[in-house]
């Protein structure tokens, strides 16, 4: 049973999609719905029992939830220690907690608290803490943490590897991915930002999107939040080409784009060899996005 975010609870699908990333290889499917219903934040998962324990040593770091729990008969020991009881096909279950993390802990690694080398105005680099990005057009890139262990989940096979972030900005996606233990990767064609992301990736460039400097099939994974404004729209169109030529085969290419901007996104992917396997909107408190992963067959 999935407890999701309070600031994510209109993203069900996602937060089910992020879940089943991270089981892929295990027998696990959603289930359509289950015992505590009544509370909105509750989503399920189906997990053969054979997997488990391996389903439960994956299941941390989620973006989407923030618990997750197991759904079990009651027992003596449920009633001893007053875990939480319903009636569900006709007996008496409970919840066991398997993972859980507060919204307060996951903030930790926010972009308005972490601190972040910039290379300011005056040519002199400072160490900025809640860095959010710049005030021009295409500069703000505050990813919140949800959102980009949301990205690395949905993209990373279940064997790690390395991870590519092509417009990193503050480094989110990077921060979550190191998180991982994953081989990270920035690049950003913003010179202003190559010392915070070297800072925090393995690998950073300063680079355009629209031609990386990395061999083809070079990472395993790729995971972005592109800038939002309107002038942006076609470049991160175009990038995708790009981004296809770096994933390997089989890898996965996830990225959040304004809802404005999805529609040429959306197309690139197949003129670029890509199979759209998720496409979802999430209204993110009041800014309109759509979550879109691609694989390379």
């Amino acid at each position: 049973m999935l407890r999701l975010r309070p600031s994510r609870r209109k993203a069900r699908d996602l937060a089910i999609a992020e879940v089943m990333a991270m089981l892929r290889g295990l027998a696990a499917h959603p289930a359509a719905g289950g015992p505590f219903a009544s509370t909105g934040e509750i989503a399920w998962v189906n997990v053969a029992e054979h997997d488990l324990e391996r389903a439960i040593a994956r299941l941390s770091g989620l973006g989407y939830s923030g618990a997750i729990e197991l759904v079990a008969p009651v027992n003596q020991e449920s009633r001893r220690v007053r875990s939480p009881v319903t009636r569900w096909k006709g007996r008496e279950v409970t919840t066991i907690p398997v993972w859980a993390e507060t919204d307060e802990a996951l903030r930790g690694n926010a972009p308005d608290r972490r601190r972040f080398l910039l290379e300011c105005a005056d040519g002199v680099t400072r160490p900025i803490v809640g860095y959010r990005g710049g005030v021009g057009p295409l500069e703000h890139r505050a990813l919140p943490v949800e959102d980009a262990r949301l990205l690395v989940n949905l993209a990373v096979p279940e064997t790690g590897g390395r991870i590519l972030d092509p417009f990193a900005g503050a480094g989110a996606v990077i921060v979550a991915a190191r998180a991982r233990g994953l081989i990270t990767a920035s690049a950003d064609i913003d010179r202003a930002l190559r010392f915070g992301l070297s800072e925090l990736s393995n690998h950073h460039v300063v680079a355009d999107a629209r031609a990386l400097p990395f061999a083809a099939g070079a990472f395993d994974a790729i995971a972005s939040e592109p800038p939002y404004h309107p002038g942006a729209r076609d470049a991160v169109s175009a990038s995708i080409v790009e981004a296809a030529r770096v994933v390997r085969k089989g890898g996965r290419i996830a990225l959040l784009v304004a809802a404005a901007q999805a529609p040429p996104i959306r197309d690139a992917g197949p003129r670029a060899g890509l199979v759209l396997e998720i496409d979802s909107a999430i209204d993110r408190k009041g800014t309109a996005v759509s979550c879109l992963c691609w694989i390379r067959p």
